[in-house]
C-alpha cells in the first residue's frame, strides 16, 4: 500500500485507483479531478490496444516508463482513445498533451513510484505574445475608459474587475477562481492568492498578498454590488469572489447562476465579454482592442507581493485579534466625544493597521467583524472608520447569509 493505493493492483485498476487517490485530496480542484479521471480512463483503454507495449497486468513501475507513456500519448493525440468522435481531432492537441503529462506526474507521486518513473518532458508551449509594460499602461487607460462608459452591464463590469486584477497580480485562471471574498483585504488594497505552480507538488504551494491598484479597487467596488444583487436574486450564499451570471451545465448536470466560476468558464467569460466590448467600443477616442486571452495579460506582470501564511497560526491570530479589540474599543470611545479630532484620526489609523495585520495573518472577516461590533463599532460608518470598504461589508453579509438586520455574529 502507498497512501490509499494498493500497489498489488495492475493495469487499468491501478490507474483508476491512483486517479481516485489524487482526486480526493483537498488540494485537487474539481476541474483537475475530472482531468485525472479522464487520463486514467484513456491510459486504461490504451492498455487494451495491440499497439501498446503493456497490457492489463502492467505494474506501477512499468506504467510510467518512457516508452509506454509515449505510446499512450501518441494514441491519445491521434484520437484513437476517444469515447466519442471529435469534430476537430487536432484541436487543443498541444494543450491536451500538457495536461496529460501534468496528471501523470500527480499519479506517480500518489503511487510513490518517482524512482522508477521516467516521464517524457513537457512539450514546448506555443508562443504567446504577452502584453508588454507600455501596452499594459495603455490597457489600464482603456479599462478606465470602459469603467466610465454608460450602460455597462454585469458581464462587462465583471470583465473590468477581472482584467484590472490580472494586470495587478498576474494570477492564473485557476488561482483567480480559487479566490473568495475572504481573500480581499478589508480595505480592498490587497488580494490573498494561493499560488499553485503548474505540475508542481502540493508542497510547492504558497500564499502571497498582492497589492491592488486604485483601478482594481474601483472595479471591485462596482462588481461586488452586482455580485450581491445576483446572489440575492438566486438565494445563493457562495463565498467565491467570481461567480457565474447565468445558469449553465457541468458534466451533464444543470448549474444555477451564482455558482463559483471554474477556470475554463472564467476564460470563456473573459473572451466573450472582451469580444463584445471591443465591438461596442470600436472607434471611440482612446480605445484599442483588449486582448481576448487572459494569459496575454498575466505574462510579464511583476506584481507587488509579500509572503503570507498558507494556513493561519491560531495563537498569532488570537493575539492580533486581541489588539484589534483593544484598538476598536479605544476608537469607539473617542468617536462619542472626539469624532474628527487629531486624536480620533490617530486611533482610526492604529485600528486600521491592526485590522490589516489580523487579516494578513489569516483572521476571517466574520471573526473580525464580531470583535469590532463587540467593541462598540456596529454601524457601517463606524466600520468604515475601522478601514472596511462598504461594498465588501455587503458582500460578506450576503455570503454568510447574515443580512441586515440581524447584526453579524462570527460564523
Amino acid at each position: 500500500m502507498t497512501g490509499g493505493v494498493d500497489l498489488r493492483l495492475r493495469g487499468r485498476e491501478l490507474l483508476l485507483a491512483a486517479a481516485a487517490e489524487v482526486a480526493r485530496r483537498p488540494s485537487t480542484s474539481g476541474s483537475r479531478a475530472r482531468q485525472v479521471r479522464w487520463v486514467a480512463g484513456e491510459y486504461g483503454r490504451a492498455l487494451a490496444r495491440p499497439e501498446h507495449p503493456l497490457g492489463e497486468d502492467a505494474s506501477a513501475a512499468e506504467l510510467f516508463r518512457r516508452e509506454p507513456v509515449e505510446k499512450y500519448l501518441e494514441l491519445a493525440g491521434s484520437g484513437m482513445l476517444r469515447l466519442r468522435a471529435s469534430r476537430d481531432p487536432k484541436k487543443y492537441s498541444d494543450h491536451s498533451a500538457k495536461i496529460r503529462l501534468e496528471v501523470l506526474h500527480l499519479m506517480v507521486r500518489a503511487l510513490g513510484v518517482e524512482v522508477a518513473a521516467d516521464l517524457p518532458p513537457q512539450p514546448d508551449p506555443p508562443d504567446k505574445e504577452p502584453v508588454a509594460e507600455r501596452p499594459r499602461v495603455v490597457l489600464r487607460e482603456r479599462l478606465r475608459l470602459l469603467a466610465d462608459a454608460p450602460g455597462s452591464g454585469p458581464n462587462r463590469i465583471r470583465m473590468l474587475a477581472i482584467g484590472a486584477t490580472v494586470c495587478d497580480t498576474g494570477v492564473r485562471a485557476g488561482e483567480m477562481c480559487a479566490c473568495t471574498i475572504e481573500d480581499v483585504s478589508p480595505s480592498m488594497e490587497q488580494l490573498r492568492v494561493v499560488r499553485r505552480p503548474q505540475g508542481g507538488a502540493e508542497a510547492e504551494t504558497y500564499a502571497e498578498l498582492l497589492a491592488l491598484s486604485d483601478l482594481s479597487r474601483t472595479a471591485l467596488r462596482r462588481w461586488l454590488p452586482e455580485r450581491r444583487a445576483l446572489m440575492t436574486r438566486v438565494g445563493g450564499t457562495a463565498t467565491a469572489l467570481w461567480v457565474s451570471l447565468h445558469a449553465n451545465h457541468r458534466d451533464g448536470q444543470p448549474v444555477p447562476a451564482g455558482t463559483p466560476l471554474q477556470p475554463r468558464g472564467l476564460a470563456r467569460a473573459w473572451t466573450r465579454a472582451v469580444a463584445e466590448t471591443n465591438r461596442t467600443m470600436a472607434g471611440r477616442p482612446g480605445w484599442g482592442p483588449l486582448p481576448t486571452r487572459m494569459e496575454q495579460l498575466r505574462r510579464g506582470v511583476v506584481p507587488e507581493a509579500t509572503g503570507a501564511p498558507l494556513r493561519p497560526d491560531p495563537a498569532k491570530a488570537a493575539e492580533l485579534l486581541d489588539l484589534v479589540a483593544a484598538r476598536a474599543a479605544a476608537l469607539a470611545a473617542l468617536r462619542v466625544a472626539h469624532d474628527g479630532t487629531t486624536v480620533e484620526r490617530a486611533a482610526r489609523r492604529d485600528l486600521r493597521m491592526a485590522v490589516r495585520g489580523a487579516w494578513a495573518a489569516g483572521a476571517g472577516h466574520g471573526v473580525q467583524l464580531a470583535v469590532l461590533e463587540a467593541a462598540g463599532l456596529k454601524d457601517d460608518a463606524a466600520l468604515a472608520a475601522a478601514g472596511w470598504e462598504p461594498a465588501l461589508l455587503e458582500a460578506v453579509d450576503r455570503a454568510y447569509g447574515w443580512g441586515r438586520p440581524p447584526r453579524r455574529t462570527a460564523p
